[in-house]
């Protein structure tokens, strides 16, 4: 077992409080504005040089994330404000096993109290150790990240080669087609049906074992499906509740008024689990492909212009009787076959990524605790 030391908290990292910024007063650049659990935006200016580490100081508590450039961490967070000359990557390592949010002191919203974390007593490695531990376990995350950014192009791909086909209207070989002949209108009704997902109770999904509950936390900001977002689900369902791989998902509500999940679409990946769907979700039932249709809500902004059929004073809300009669552009039957035919082996591609960073994470988070420990000697 590895030599590790007794320290205060205070004397392995100094965390400070985030930085007020409105929404209203972003201004798009290159900056991420880091929330309590992820990049909210990106700002034309920065508060914070890098390497930072952030966790959430207020609503969600927990999560942790390394920012490795020139960053503005939001008021809802802690950043590291000093290191203590210790490793940056394995104080996040170190944060990550801490699980911060058994110290939320919050009598309603949960909050992290700084000053609370500050006087306990931890054991860490020494330097050299640290560093060993640092490079072992960042392996695995620089593995994940080559492969999310193999993602991301892969993305762009399909993306680029929907707006070349039926937003450019060009083809591969100079192929002409009229406008005329290669869209057609539907009423949105037309063509699909909706079927909503389940309401359910705060106990029916306290629960360590039960079904995959997909819910809102699945979609990402205008669309696509965010796998780390599942809830477990104990209650009683239907079949019009359930999803299948490859099935399509839209979001009928967004907790704030930026619209980006109301209205967004997502495809269900692959999963060893039985999944149902949460109620603010609904599955989109149709005979036109459902890669097509992805493409067509995500890329081709239907998600966008629906969204904006949603209201409410805090909670937006979309109901599908809303939305019925609203236009779509189709393409026709012969140009989808095509298109699918070319971006299926994309999306497969995207698929196994995903699967491979889903082991990666596997394996790194097994050995996170071990190491972190000192069960697992790095020399």
């Amino acid at each position: 077992m590895s030599e590790m030391k007794v320290v205060k908290f205070d004397e392995f990292v100094r965390l400070g409080r985030g930085f007020d910024l409105p929404e209203s007063q972003i201004i798009e650049g290159k900056y991420p504005v880091v929330a309590s659990t992820n990049i909210k935006a990106y700002h034309h200016t920065y508060k914070v040089n890098p390497p930072v580490v952030v966790t959430g100081r207020s609503g969600s508590l927990g999560k942790v994330q390394f920012i490795n450039e020139k960053c503005w961490p939001l008021n809802t967070s802690l950043y590291s404000k000093d290191f203590r000359d210790n490793n940056p990557k394995y104080i996040y390592y170190y944060l990550q096993i801490m699980h911060l949010e058994q110290y939320n002191a919050g009598a309603g919203v949960p909050t992290l109290n700084q000053n609370h974390l500050q006087k306990l007593k931890i054991k860490v490695h020494e330097k050299d150790e640290q560093d060993e531990i640092a490079k072992i376990l960042s392996v695995y995350d620089n593995l994940i990240e080559n492969n999310n950014k193999r993602i991301k192009v892969l993305e762009q791909m399909i993306e680029e080669l929907y707006k070349e086909w039926f937003v450019r209207l060009r083809f591969p070989n100079n192929e002409y087609y009229d406008h005329k002949d290669i869209i057609k209108y539907y009423k949105l009704h037309e063509l699909c049906s909706f079927s909503r997902g389940i309401s359910y109770s705060s106990d029916e999904i306290d629960c360590e074992e039960g079904l995959d509950l997909i819910n809102l936390k699945n979609i990402n900001a205008f669309g696509g499906f965010r796998r780390y977002g599942y809830k477990k689900y104990n209650g009683k369902y239907k079949n019009i509740h359930v999803v299948n791989t490859g099935d399509l998902v839209m979001g009928i509500t967004d907790m704030t008024q930026n619209r980006r999940t109301v209205g967004s679409v997502a495809l269900i990946p692959t999963t060893n689990n039985l999944s149902v769907i949460s109620a603010d979700l609904v599955k989109i039932n149709s005979n036109i492909d459902k890669l097509y249709l992805y493409c067509l809500f995500k890329y081709g902004e239907i998600s966008k212009y629906i969204s904006q059929f949603a209201n409410g004073s805090n909670v937006l809300h979309l109901r599908p009787d809303m939305i019925k009669n609203v236009l779509i552009p189709v393409a026709k039957e012969e140009l989808i076959d095509k298109f699918v035919k070319i971006i299926r082996p994309l999306f497969k591609e995207v698929e196994f990524l995903y699967l491979k960073n889903d082991n990666l994470i596997k394996q790194r988070d097994l050995l996170l605790p071990r190491l972190m420990s000192g069960k697992l000697e790095v020399k």
